[in-house]
């Protein structure tokens, strides 16, 4: 056909053909899924590479898009000088948006030339936030609000990881702006306060990861979570005695408060820094508003466990008891509150306080758990006999209460709560029983004056034999606890490892002494003078140790709580075990309570054993009001 046509009448054709195609809409619709339209409308500069959609609106509106691709330092100054003139909040969000993405993109090749950009988006940020009389509460329904706190958040945080590595990174600070002096100081007191000087180390939890949790607990507020990490904290002043060796990490939330521009020449206007102890500190009050603080607690705990290998810790603690007892104590991972009820987890056989992880991360993530109570790790060689262990745990708790509380007059002490996993439990029962001398006469026929042994040894057996309950311990929480003992103690395998248990030389030379005392009862020899008393054979259902400590009753005024192990999840008590304590060594009629769960003999990291432990938690503080 278009052989036969001229050529003039293709060129006709041709271009009304193109006037047509003109004519057609430019308006097209696809179809997609709900989530990637969310996925692309929700792309911004704090999730992604590119500024959000809104952003880049307001550049075309502004007939910056074009100027913002070649010089972004230069538009950014241009709404610098917008923003002053008119602070409108389309101008504050687009604003802080662009200066923290340039900051992003500069970082890597610029890293010192950045921090005012930072400082741009975290103030802008700022001004939205608290202009008036909205808060982060005000309206939860506009993404907003969220998008502008996240900003500050990221911008703050990074801004302070940049000073970070300065030795001069507290220092007072003045910095020129656009014909304003900014005058930066870091306030170093107060309440709920860090001196930052206290850390050797702070880290954005942002840029951390850490797996191993269950669950993550994070609270959304404003503020920049960090992670405040101590190396030597038992060395360090602030710190000192009861907390870990090596290092310590805590949750802080650090804010940047700027006050009003003064009418000096040039303007003044001062920054403040603070750095909150999220533990202590879940809002703070910013131009007459209550303003909710970003926390991320889980990251620290994290931190504080990388380097721990459970297995490794747990044999090292069985086997060599000797060594280990000079790490044995009560240990905090937070400054003492006296307005918090201290909260004591004790682990069990070849463990450490790392077994707690899961659960002590549950529990400190519930706000009101978190508010009204502080947890404690006590940590021993878990080779000793079991009553020289019990004897231990006495001895560390009224050493941080004559530490702590020296009056003996603080109420939250007074309601202490013990929480023990399997042998642990043996340990907490110690401290609320009151034996007088029942242990006593059960090794011995003779008053312990009549014992012919050293000063210092026979000081020993006092403090193991005679002992009274605890007066500021107001609750027990037993878990899978072999009150009765547990069979496995008889097996072959645990005799052959209890004979490579070491033990301190005083203990073992002790036992020898009562060898041929003339006070030992011919009935208990083969008990008190064996060649290693562990735990291991102590912990022997026919052991007189075990028959003895369940024959002193517990406080009839102390409630305690039984959580038992049952490996089959339809086993309802009598007959079933954990795997290594039978339900019959673990239940005692007492118990104000007793809940079975799915789970071998590690109970305690089970999720109905840490609610019911959460329910108790709850229990407890209604019982004292």
């Amino acid at each position: 056909m278009w052989k036969k046509m001229s050529t003039p009448l293709i060129l006709v054709v041709m271009l009304c053909l193109s006037l047509l195609a003109g004519c057609g809409s430019p308006y097209k619709s696809s179809t997609l899924l709900p989530r990637d339209l969310f996925q692309a409308k929700s792309r911004n500069a704090v999730n992604s590479s590119s500024l959000s959609w809104q952003a880049q609106q307001t550049l075309r509106l502004m007939f910056l898009e074009r100027d913002y691709h070649s010089d972004p330092s230069a538009v950014i100054a241009q709404l610098v000088d917008s923003v002053q003139k008119e602070p409108t909040p389309e101008l504050r969000m687009t604003l802080a948006e662009l200066s923290i993405l340039h900051a992003q993109k500069r970082r890597p090749s610029e890293p010192q030339k950045v921090a005012i950009y930072y400082m741009i988006a975290a103030q802008q940020a700022y001004e939205y936030l608290l202009s008036d009389a909205r808060t982060l509460y005000s309206s939860p329904l506009t993404p907003s609000f969220r998008f502008m706190a996240d900003i500050y958040n990221l911008a703050l945080a990074e801004l302070i990881m940049l000073r970070a590595g300065r030795p001069d990174r507290w220092d007072p600070q003045e910095v020129d702006f656009h014909g304003v002096r900014y005058q930066y100081q870091v306030v170093r007191q107060g309440p709920g306060a860090w001196d930052p000087t206290w850390f050797d180390y702070l880290y954005n939890a942002y840029e951390i990861r850490v797996s191993g949790f269950a669950n993550e607990y994070i609270t959304r507020g404003l503020g920049a979570p960090l992670v405040g990490i101590v190396e030597k904290p038992r060395q360090n002043p602030h710190f000192g005695r009861f907390f870990p060796l090596n290092h310590a990490c805590y949750p802080v939330t650090a804010v940047l408060l700027f006050d009003p521009v003064t009418g000096t020449d040039p303007p003044t206007r001062d920054i403040r820094l603070v750095f909150y102890d999220a533990l202590q500190k879940e809002s703070i009050q910013i131009q007459n508003h209550t303003i909710p603080l970003e926390a991320d607690f889980t990251t620290p705990l994290g931190l504080q466990l990388r380097k721990t290998n459970p297995f490794r810790v747990g044999i090292g603690h069985l086997l060599k008891s000797d060594v280990e007892l000079k790490n044995a104590g009560i240990y905090l991972l937070e400054p003492y509150n006296p307005d918090k009820i201290p909260v004591v987890m004790v682990h069990g056989l070849m463990s450490s306080p790392a077994t707690w992880a899961g659960m002590f991360n549950d529990l400190r993530g519930d706000p009101v758990l978190r508010k009204r109570y502080q947890f404690w790790f006590f940590m021993y060689p878990t080779g000793l006999p079991i009553g020289y262990s019990t004897h231990l745990l006495r001895q560390q708790l009224n050493a941080v209460r004559a530490y702590l509380d020296p009056n003996a007059e603080n109420p939250n002490f007074n309601r202490m709560v013990l929480i023990g996993h399997s042998m642990g439990g043996l340990l907490s029962r110690g401290m609320v029983q009151s034996p007088g001398s029942a242990f006593w006469d059960m090794y011995f026929d003779k008053p312990i004056e009549q014992v012919d042994l050293e000063p210092d040894k026979k000081e020993l057996l006092r403090e193991l034999m005679f002992f009274e309950p605890l007066p500021y311990v107001k609750r027990v929480i037993f878990i899978a606890t072999p009150h009765r003992g547990s069979p496995m103690a008889d097996a072959w395998y645990t005799k052959i490892l209890s004979g490579m248990v070491g033990l301190p030389s005083f203990v073992s030379d002790t036992f020898s002494d009562l060898a041929g005392s003339s006070a030992v009862k011919q009935t208990a020899i083969s008990n008190v003078t064996k060649k290693s008393p562990t735990s291991l054979t102590l912990l022997s259902p026919s052991s007189n140790y075990i028959k003895m400590t369940n024959l002193v009753p517990l406080r009839s005024d102390i409630p305690c709580h039984s959580i038992i192990g049952t490996r089959i999840r339809t086993a309802k008590g009598e007959g079933t075990s954990d795997g290594i304590v039978p339900y019959a060594s673990s239940h005692l009629d007492v118990a104000q309570s007793e809940v079975l769960v799915p789970s071998n003999h590690g109970a305690h990291e089970h999720p109905l054993a840490i609610a019911e432990v959460k329910r108790i938690l709850f229990e407890h503080l209604k019982a004292e009001q």
